[in-house]
């Protein structure tokens, strides 16, 4: 199975900022065509319908991160400036594939299907966050390699905090292809 996108679809996600009921407190918004055909998708191979983000992002901070391990150093308006200065918003992400993940735990079997991205940039955000002086941070401590980029499609539950910091394994997550295909526009001659 392969998702075909065009490049042009994963490229300058727009920052945006939680109001308080997400899982993380800045994300890239992915545009809705993206959300739409990669849902469908996802749709079709579960048979059934999935519970989608409410706020559809791809999470830059983690809530819990940010209110353990950097809240004392940044502020959210300090984090979307250190994106924009790394690039996260005018960068191009790489889709790895379509991923799919099962757990079992005390409210039952749950599944979780996303897709997992390559970014320089995002890691390049995620290093720069790193407080120089973590004493000063919180209680928690931060780790930059914590989070990878990765955009949850849909869930067979409601509960997307227990998904994070969710861990992309490809040898046994990968279950599909996304393609990016370039837009070509072939002109007639006069």
């Amino acid at each position: 199975m392969s998702i075909a996108l065009s490049v042009e679809a994963f490229a300058s996600w727009p920052i945006i900022v939680s109001n308080g009921t997400d899982p993380w407190i800045a994300a890239l918004a992915p545009p809705q065509e993206v959300m739409a055909t990669l849902s469908a998708e996802v749709t079709r191979r579960a048979g059934r319908p999935l519970v989608a983000p409410t706020h559809p992002g791809l999470p830059l901070v983690l809530r819990t991160e940010f209110d353990e391990g950097l809240q004392g150093v940044y502020g959210t308006d300090s984090v979307v400036r250190m994106a924009r200065d790394a690039g996260v918003d005018t960068a191009h992400l790489q889709p790895l594939c379509l991923a799919h993940q099962v757990r079992d735990g005390a409210n039952g079997r749950a599944e979780i299907y996303f897709v997992p991205f390559e970014s320089p940039e995002f890691s390049q955000l995620r290093l720069d966050l790193t407080p120089t002086e973590p004493e000063h941070a919180g209680v928690g401590i931060y780790e930059a390699g914590t989070l990878t980029p990765i955009l949850i499609i849909g869930t067979t539950d409601e509960n997307l905090e227990r998904w994070w910091p969710l861990r992309f394994n490809a040898a046994s997550d990968c279950v599909g292809t996304v393609a990016t295909t370039v837009l070509t526009i072939n002109a007639r001659p006069s």
